[in-house]
C-alpha cells in the first residue's frame, strides 16, 4: 500500500471513529508501526490529526480533553511516573504544572511524603488534598476548558511571587530545533513564567511528544533540567548537549 494510500486510510478511521491505534493499522494495512508512525507524525504536521501515545485522534476535538487524554497510554504515563518519583521527592515545595501525565504522577505520591505541593491543575489540587502532610496550594486564574488548567492574569501575577524547589512542567510538543510548544496562547504564556518559578525543572514526556512542533513556543529545551522518558528518544543526544538530564527505563 503507498504512502498515499495508508494515510488517506488513517484519515477515513480518524473520521470514523475519532482516534486509531498504531497496532491495529499495522495488521490491517500490513506494514510496520515504524512506517505508521511516520505517516501519523506527517499527517500531525498537516494539523489533520493529533497524535497521542499509541495512535492518533481528531485534532482539537472532544478526545483532546482533559478527562480523555488522562486513560490514553496511562501506563505509559504511570512508569513515567514510579521511574522519577524518588528524585521528584527529594523536595519539599513542587510546583505540579497541569496534563494528563502530572495528574498521574500526582498520584503515584507516597502517602507519607510531607511537602507544599503548588499547582495550576484544579484535578491535581484534589487528588493532593486527600495528603495528610501535603500543603496544597491552588494557582487563581480562569480555568481553560480543555486543558483544565488555571489561566490568565490572576494566574501570571501569582506566579510571579513564587519560587519552588521544583517544577513539574506539563509538556505536549518538544523538539530541539524549536524548543518546547504548544497549542495554546494562553497555556504558552503561564508555562513561560511557571518555568521561571522552579530552581529545577522536570518534564515527563511520553515519546510520540518528541520530534513535534506545536505553534506556540514557550522555552528553548535547555530551560529544562531533566526529562524523564520510556525508551531512548532520537534527539537524546542533541537534549544532552543543551545541558538537559534525559532519564530513562533504560538507563
Amino acid at each position: 500500500m503507498m504512502k498515499a494510500e495508508r494515510q488517506e486510510l488513517i484519515l477515513k478511521r480518524v473520521a470514523d471513529s475519532g482516534r486509531v491505534v498504531v497496532t491495529d493499522l499495522a495488521k490491517e494495512m500490513g506494514v510496520t508501526e515504524t512506517t505508521l508512525r511516520k505517516d501519523l507524525q506527517e499527517l500531525d504536521d498537516r494539523g489533520a490529526v493529533q497524535r497521542v501515545h499509541g495512535g492518533a485522534i481528531k485534532p482539537d476535538t472532544e478526545l483532546s480533553r482533559f478527562e480523555n487524554r488522562v486513560d490514553l497510554g496511562a501506563d505509559v504515563k504511570k512508569r513515567l511516573a514510579e521511574l522519577a518519583m524518588d528524585e521528584i521527592c527529594e523536595n519539599r515545595v513542587i510546583f505540579i504544572d497541569g496534563g494528563s501525565t502530572n495528574y498521574l504522577a500526582a498520584q503515584a505520591f507516597p502517602r507519607d511524603w510531607e511537602g507544599t505541593v503548588i499547582t495550576n491543575s484544579p484535578a491535581v489540587a484534589l487528588w493532593m488534598s486527600d495528603y495528610d502532610h501535603v500543603e496544597v496550594n491552588m494557582l487563581p486564574g480562569t480555568i481553560n476548558h480543555k486543558s483544565k488548567e488555571t489561566v490568565g492574569s490572576a494566574a501570571l501575577t501569582a506566579l510571579q511571587q513564587l519560587h519552588c524547589d521544583l517544577v513539574l512542567l506539563g509538556v505536549s510538543s518538544i523538539d530541539p530545533e524549536h524548543g518546547i510548544t504548544t497549542p495554546y496562547l494562553e497555556s504558552a504564556e503561564t508555562k513561560r513564567v511557571i518555568i521561571k518559578a522552579g530552581a529545577k525543572v522536570m518534564s515527563l514526556i511520553t515519546p510520540e511528544k518528541f520530534g513535534r512542533i506545536s505553534t506556540y513556543r514557550i522555552a528553548g529545551c535547555n530551560e529544562l533540567d531533566v526529562i524523564v522518558t520510556e525508551g531512548t528518544p532520537d534527539c537524546a543526544g542533541a537534549l544532552a548537549a543543551m545541558g538537559v538530564a534525559v532519564r530513562t527505563d533504560r538507563q
